[in-house]
């Protein structure tokens, strides 16, 4: 388990124009709340907070935060919730964390990691990995940064399921049907269609080639009726 200390300071003003302000001053707001707690907004140094969102790219992290309200500093735990960032140039704006009591029990998202290279790719497969992070519940202390999917043994029509995942003690998946798909090996489809439509086109020009000779022999056709109508 990854755990990050990040001091924060508790924001006494709050609004756009006070935020942009404070982001110049190198300051970055963010708020922390918790299931039945109270939502507190907070800003960060932004050195500190980067360096800390570096590590958390990487996998999940428990933060211990300490939020200073003046004199006074609260220390609880917390995990990343969300980011968000400038359009432009990338960098952080806000943040927000999700607050959790450290003995007991909460859900988070842990990323899955693959390991290793499908024996099923080097015969031509292609490797689907259906998805990239797991939900599982467990205490701030048992998080895991990520989860492993080894998906070297795997040929092609061979696929992972929740089974084959080895959870750490005190984790466990909130998803029940361990018969879930994580990662398969698929046959590459076979590009059938572009000779389909060949030989559809063929065809189409096969009937249109017998189609003109009938319609030049319907005008041959039409000539003697006009002359006729002209005698009379």
């Amino acid at each position: 388990m990854a755990m990050i200390e990040l001091t924060a300071d508790r924001r006494q003003y709050t609004g756009k124009e006070i935020n942009r302000k404070r982001r110049v001053e190198g300051k970055i707001p963010g708020v922390i709340y918790g299931k039945g707690l109270e939502t507190r907004s907070i800003e960060f140094q932004r050195r500190p907070l980067e360096k800390f969102l570096d590590t958390a790219r990487r996998g999940t992290v428990v933060v211990k935060m300490t939020v200073q309200d003046g004199a006074e500093g609260k220390e609880s735990y917390a995990v990343l919730k969300e980011t968000q960032t400038h359009p432009l140039t990338g960098r952080v704006t806000h943040v927000d964390f999700y607050e959790v009591a450290y003995g007991r029990k909460f859900r988070v998202e842990v990323p899955l990691r693959v390991k290793g290279k499908a024996v099923g790719i080097e015969m031509g497969g292609v490797l689907e990995v259906v998805t990239r992070s797991l939900e599982v519940e467990c205490t701030p202390d048992h998080v895991p940064e990520y989860l492993e999917l080894d998906v070297a043994s795997l040929g092609i029509g061979d696929s992972l399921h929740l089974s084959d995942v080895r959870f750490p003690e005190g984790v466990v998946p909130t998803e029940k049907d361990l018969r879930m798909t994580l990662a398969a090996v698929h046959t590459p489809k076979e590009e059938a269609a572009p000779a389909a439509v060949e030989e559809v086109a063929a065809e189409g020009a096969e009937v249109a080639s017998v189609a003109e000779p009938v319609a030049k022999e319907e005008k041959k056709e039409e000539k003697p009726e006009k002359e006729s109508k002209k005698k009379e």
